[in-house]
């Protein structure tokens, strides 16, 4: 037999070899630092822990000093927010006195998985002269790396996309098989968890369907045929305090789910739960929104930012007759332009006592209100003790509030407790005693609930000492009396009034009270300049 040619050359290739370790793009002896993440989930490829002791036991291979190591646990990659320590690694490596050479991670998903974040911050990074270096992503040196590597994030970003894909896939499947939904359910609903199985490992399977709160039942219909009857946001808050926003309540009387129906995913699902109203009352109540929402489109067509001049306090005029907003609007007589603010309610007979107000009457007085008397040293002074005096009488009143209702509830739980006693003589015969039982038991929840509410501590405003603010309080005086006026004097005045009540009495007498905000605190108006808000 014939020896094979280069036998002892394959027997070289085929035999086995220690696992190749990545080689360093460090020179020994630099400086570097690590950025660790993990996602926090079961299925997670490594935690961060073993990402550190992976990448400590690299750096002492090639020699490498690693100073210091930021750490993101429990954090999605999909995005940089909230990802505090990412951030701090960025701000170090933009400091002046950075001495380290660059960043090692484990790999370039743990950097981020947004291929735009991917790209932005390692090319910031690089062009402040920084390697960012991953153990387990091989990527070639020079210009073909970095296709190499934009490849590897394009993979990173489709692996989320996928992901997504796949929960609203598996979202979607619970709720048409099961009536499963994530989430907190609207107001008049609650979560009623159920079993789907058990996952691999033994543990229970749970999802939550949304099914009607009897406990809310009656709030929620009274706010349906309050609103059926025509009644305002306002006053169905007044009744039911089911939301804090005039726009919570919008949407409310949008939701399908109190007449049965989900909207989920762009799909009408019918009969997911039981209707909490009638259709009928349903009905009305769209016709009663498309009726308003058609009368706020006709009253935005003479809206003040649609006239060629700007009126200044338009969103805080209001007729002081019958608290109405009050809009802006334009006359042109012979082509001589003339502003007037002008109550909503006037021209429809609601209100025959408003008159209109000329524009540069109201504009010019207010400002001289706030000119020579509300920004003011004095007045100021004197607003920020006022404020701290009220500020200390409403936390006393507050506590004195929760101490009487604390003793109030005190007597009812003693009373409670002797009616146990009773009742547990009794055998549960007295039906007289079991409806006390019953009152008391719903003056408890009752006295819970207020205490409740007033403990909710007030966040105190930061008030800066007077002679910090006055330098721009002078800087506010002097944008406010410019001549021209524009959208920063409206931005000022925005920021300084709540709201004004006005009428006009006789030709150009005005009559009504303007309400300022604490000049310290009215939405940050002490600013170097004032910022359109966005």
């Amino acid at each position: 037999m014939q020896t094979a040619p280069h036998s002892k050359g394959v027997d070289a290739i085929i035999s086995p070899r220690k696992p190749m370790r990545p080689s360093s793009a460090f020179p020994p002896g630099a400086s570097v630092v690590a950025y660790l993440r993990d996602s926090g989930h079961e299925d997670q490829e490594l935690s961060v822990d073993q990402q550190e002791h992976a990448i400590r036991s690299w750096c002492a291979d090639h020699g490498l000093i690693l100073t210091r190591v930021f750490t993101d646990a429990a954090a999605p990659g999909s995005s940089t927010i909230g990802r505090a320590e990412f951030r701090a690694m960025i701000s170090h490596f933009h400091a002046a006195n950075c001495a380290d050479r660059g960043v090692i991670i484990w790999k370039f998903n743990r950097f981020a998985r947004d291929i735009d974040d991917a790209q932005f911050f390692k090319a910031d990074l690089r062009r402040r002269g920084y390697i960012v270096h991953s153990l387990h992503d091989s990527v070639p040196d020079g210009l073909d790396g970095r296709f190499f590597e934009a490849a590897i994030d394009w993979m990173n970003a489709r692996y989320l996309e996928d992901l997504s894909a796949d929960i609203k896939r598996g979202l979607h499947h619970l709720v048409d098989q099961y009536g499963g939904m994530p989430g907190n359910p609207p107001k008049g609903l609650k979560r009623q968890i159920f079993e789907l199985g058990r996952h691999r490992d033994g543990r229970v399977r749970q999802a939550a369907r949304w099914v009607p709160d009897t406990d809310m039942l009656e709030t929620i219909r009274l706010a349906w045929r309050m609103r059926a009857g025509g009644f305002g946001y306002g006053s169905i808050h007044q009744a039911t305090k089911l939301y804090t926003t005039r726009q919570s309540y919008a949407n409310f009387f949008r939701n399908r789910i109190y007449i049965g129906e989900l909207e989920y995913g762009g799909r009408l699902i019918t009969g997911y739960c039981e209707p909490i109203i009638d259709r009928d009352t349903w009905e009305v109540v769209q016709t009663v929104m498309d009726a308003n929402h058609s009368s706020y489109l006709h009253l935005r067509q003479n809206h003040p930012r649609r006239a060629r001049s700007n009126f200044l306090l338009s969103g805080l005029v209001q007729c002081a007759i019958c608290k109405t907003q009050m809009y802006g609007n334009v006359v042109m007589p012979r082509g001589q332009r003339y502003g007037y603010y002008d109550c909503a309610n006037r021209r429809n007979g609601a209100c025959p006592d408003a008159k209109p107000i000329p524009q540069v009457v109201l504009e010019d007085a207010v400002i001289d209100n706030l000119v020579n008397h509300i920004l003011q040293t004095d007045n100021l002074t004197q607003l920020l003790k006022t404020y701290r005096q009220d500020t200390d009488d409403l936390r006393r009143s507050t506590q004195q509030q929760i101490d009487a209702l604390n003793r109030q509830l005190g007597k009812v739980r003693r009373q409670l407790g002797n009616l146990a006693d009773l009742l547990a003589e009794d055998g549960l015969r007295s039906r007289a005693l079991m409806n006390k039982v019953r009152t008391l038991e719903a003056k408890e929840s009752e006295l819970v609930l207020q205490i409740g509410e007033l403990a909710v501590p007030v966040q105190p405003v930061e008030l800066k000492p007077i002679d910090e603010i006055m330098p721009t309080v002078e800087e506010i005086k002097t944008r406010l009396l410019t001549p021209e006026r524009n959208a920063d004097t409206k931005n000022i005045l925005a920021g300084l009034i709540d709201h004004i009540e006005v009428r006009r009495e006789g030709k150009n007498q005005l009559v009504g009270v303007i309400y300022y905000y604490l000049p310290p605190a009215g939405k940050n108006i002490f600013m170097p300049k004032c910022q359109t808000p966005g």
